[in-house]
């Protein structure tokens, strides 16, 4: 389906879902007219089913009351995509003059940009080349896509010259199969001669390498007998890298058999890296590995190490290689920490960059060490490496004021603009029309409208707009704003009290079950697992403000009788912060009410964390466990589930602890 066959099928179902308004709350709406003196809701309102008329005319060929109803809508934001939607309609029958004047109305603009777009695809699919490089722009069109059908034009225009051949020599070297588009001017190219045994090489190895077997098999039909041969034995010991070690080593030194041996030691060293060590000297005496082919695989083999838990080994390859890789490091001081070995805690923290020791994770892990160490002796250094630690607003810095019994700091400072600024910002065309395109559900077009309005903005700009979004419920990207101004500072705009009404009243009501579901663990999971778009989706397919697998959502709506028929359901913020929240109170009942391992479970899956629980070697303090964590982004959530929960009480007008007492009493 395409962009504006999605963006139509989810303006219907928003409307349907009653949630189509740009603004999540009455209040918020009447705050945003008072704010930025825009035409009140209601008008907005009559302007948007003029829009959704407009769009029916176009369906249905009805030009007299297209136009009509365009004249009724004049100076409405989106009138240039009633435009955009009627010459879609009939783009497959190239009105180029059309075009050409839509082009010129909207040069720059978001969608004139996006017109480009579909217009070359259209010329490329329907092979009128000659037409599509006179709309062409290199620079400014890195879809693979379009650069292949550039590849044929120019190809069919000058043959296959230096700039084409690079062109396409980029388009190749790709470890994945290339986009559809290329494929007929590959074809071409390769029966030109075009394709190089080094090319075809390469490309063959990048597909081994991102594990796409089937790709590297038919490039393999490219190559020369020899060549083919060799191809084969990388994807033997690909499978079956053990074979480096039993079968007779390969002894030629040549570039495609120092691939073969590379990639095969990598492979070996992921299941074993002891044995991937001792055949990396024995194939080292006899090949000629660069500077940078040695190092990267000495990194190679201490993280495996690590995750192998073979710290003996890996301690005497950080000795004898002099490994400085700061993961490497930060793994031995984990698992120094995972043993309780106090000292070597100190002793990788010291061989770390000046930099990093400087970070509140291991300025306070340093002073953890010391306390732990020396006692009293090191209560003058253990607190000055505290105290650096709690004047920042971090969970290390909360976790250091509560180990010298001191209040938090908050460090809130407000974005210095102003609401005349803010004002003038919300003016602006591109924003005007980012929250008309979001409120009717066109969210594809409505993320690329605030882009385009935002990717020239400096600083002040950049805040004044991250203000504007806050006041529109665009809570995203307000949070973004932010980020893109390296204002961290201002905690209205980085932790907006985000769909206030809707948490409020799912954590009572869940809350009534569960007394350690409050409201701020709530914004604190939909505040790391979205930043509030209501619309998010991931690579695996959770959806929505806190991230909701189908799957889990239909077996949370059963047990918490909340009425859940479709994923798409999960869009609807009251639906998704009630299923969240309900799946969030379960994993705390399973866990004891205990939050870390309940918003660990939440990432990582309670399966997971119950094996991981059952696993650890002997009792380990929450700080020591929660550090321990071995999937960094799981570790890293936990983290910031905590500190967020806190910001969230300190926001809402409240305190609170980072851990309950129960929480940091507990040995895991």
């Amino acid at each position: 389906m395409s962009a504006d066959a999605k963006g139509i099928a989810l303006f219907c179902a928003l409307i349907v879902a009653g949630f189509c308004t740009a603004a999540p709350s009455k209040a918020l709406a009447a705050q945003a007219v008072a704010n930025t003196a825009e035409a009140p809701e209601s008008t907005l309102t009559a302007q948007r089913e003029l829009l959704q008329r407009a769009r029916q005319a176009i369906e249905h060929r009805d030009k007299r009351q297209l136009e009509a109803l365009k004249a009724e809508l004049k100076g409405y934001p989106l009138v240039a995509y009633i435009d955009y939607w009627a010459l879609s309609d009939k783009l497959h029958q190239l009105p180029l003059k059309e075009v050409d004047r839509f082009l010129d109305s909207n040069k720059g603009t978001a969608i004139g940009d996006w017109m480009m777009v579909k217009l070359l695809r259209q010329l490329g699919s329907q092979k009128k080349f000659t037409t599509y490089l006179h709309y062409y722009q290199p620079s400014q069109h890195s879809r693979a896509s379009l650069r292949c059908y550039y590849a044929d034009a120019l190809s069919r225009r000058d043959g296959f010259q230096a700039e084409t051949q690079q062109l396409l020599s980029e388009l190749w070297l790709v470890g994945h199969s290339q986009v559809e588009e290329c494929d007929p001017v590959f074809a071409r190219w390769i029966k030109s001669g075009g394709l190089t045994q080094k090319l075809a090489w390469q490309r063959h190895l990048l597909a081994v390498k991102e594990g796409n077997l089937d790709l590297a098999r038919y490039i393999a039909k490219k190559m020369m007998p020899n060549q083919a041969r060799k191809a084969e034995l990388l994807r033997s010991v690909h499978r079956n890298p053990q074979q480096l070690i039993t079968q007779t080593p390969l002894a030629h030194n040549s570039p495609g058999y120092r691939d073969i041996v590379l990639h095969g030691l990598h492979q070996l060293a992921k299941k074993d890296a002891a044995k991937a060590e001792s055949a990396w000297h024995r194939y080292q005496a006899s090949y000629l590995f660069s500077d940078a082919q040695q190092e990267a695989m000495f990194r190679h083999l201490a993280r495996q190490f690590a995750r192998q838990d073979n710290m003996q080994r890996l301690q005497q390859l950080v000795e004898h290689h002099k490994v400085t890789d700061d993961r490497t490091i930060e793994w031995l001081a984990r698992q120094s920490l995972r043993e309780l070995n106090w000292q070597q805690v100190a002793f990788w923290i010291d061989r770390l960059p000046e930099d990093r020791q400087q970070l509140d994770r291991w300025t306070y892990w340093k002073a953890r060490a010391l306390e732990e160490l020396y006692g009293q002796e090191s209560a003058t250094a253990s607190a000055h490496l505290y105290r650096k630690a709690a004047r920042n607003r971090s969970y290390y810095g909360f976790l250091s004021a509560d180990t010298l019994g001191q209040q938090y700091s908050f460090e809130h400072r407000p974005a210095p603009i102003t609401p005349v600024q803010v004002q003038a910002m919300s003016k602006r065309p591109g924003l005007q029309r980012a929250r008309e395109l979001q409120a009717i559900g066109e969210l594809f077009h409505a993320r690329r409208e605030w882009s385009y309005a935002t990717r020239s903005m400096d600083h002040q700009e950049l805040l004044a707009a991250g203000k504007v979004a806050s006041t529109w419920g665009w809570y995203h990207k307000s949070i973004r704003s932010a980020l893109a101004a390296d204002y961290l500072d201002d905690l209205e705009l980085r932790f907006p009290l985000a769909f206030s009404e809707i948490v409020q009243d799912i954590s009572q009501q869940v809350g009534a079950r569960n007394s350690a579901l409050e409201p701020y663990l709530i914004y604190a999971v939909a505040r790391q697992e979205s930043h509030f778009s209501h619309d998010a989706k991931s690579s695996s397919g959770a959806l929505g403000l806190m991230q909701l697998l189908p799957s889990t959502a239909k077996a949370t709506a059963r047990k918490a009788g909340v009425n859940y028929r479709r994923s798409w359901d999960l869009l609807s913020p009251s639906t998704n912060i009630a299923l969240g929240s309900f799946y969030l109170s379960t994993l705390l009942n399973r866990f004891d009410n205990n939050r870390f391992l309940a918003a660990a479970a939440y990432n990582a899956g309670p399966t997971r964390v119950a094996r991981w629980l059952k696993e650890t070697r002997q009792q380990l303090p929450y700080d020591v466990w929660i550090e321990t964590i071995p999937f960094s982004e799981t570790r890293n959530y936990v983290q910031n589930v905590l500190a967020y929960s806190v910001i969230y009480a300190y926001r809402s007008g409240s305190k609170l602890q980072l851990l309950r007492e129960s929480e940091a009493a507990r040995l895991l």
